[in-house]
């Protein structure tokens, strides 16, 4: 009697995982999904963006920036201002994002109100 081999792993696709390592952080998809709609300062999205401190703004537009999704221009001062905005590549994520948005709307309704 022969003994069964053990299926082999299910392996994850290596872009997927990498675009979740991303994405996945916590207000990553919401920065990207107020830039969606245009592009905005700093202080803006501060504002728009309920409960994100400053400092976490900060770190996931550096990262953003790092990953090729936003841009940041300096505007001329005085006051000195940056306005960021959605690169191409960032932009390109709007039919995923309005897809996972769509599903949410369908998927999850009852658990925003439940939780």
């Amino acid at each position: 009697m022969t003994t069964p081999r053990p299926a082999e792993p299910v392996r994850c696709d290596a872009a997927l995982t990498h675009v979740f390592a991303l994405l996945g952080k916590r207000w990553t998809g919401v920065i990207i999904g107020s830039l969606m709609e245009r592009p905005a300062r700093f202080a803006e999205m501060a504002g728009a963006i309920p409960g994100i401190t400053e400092a976490m703004l900060s770190t996931r537009l550096t990262e953003l920036q790092a990953a090729g999704l936003v841009s940041r221009e300096v505007l001329p001062g005085p006051p000195i201002a940056s306005v960021y905005r959605l690169t191409t590549d960032g932009a390109a994520l709007r039919p995923a994002l309005t897809a996972l948005a769509e599903w949410a709307h369908t998927h999850m309704r009852h658990r925003q109100t439940a939780g």
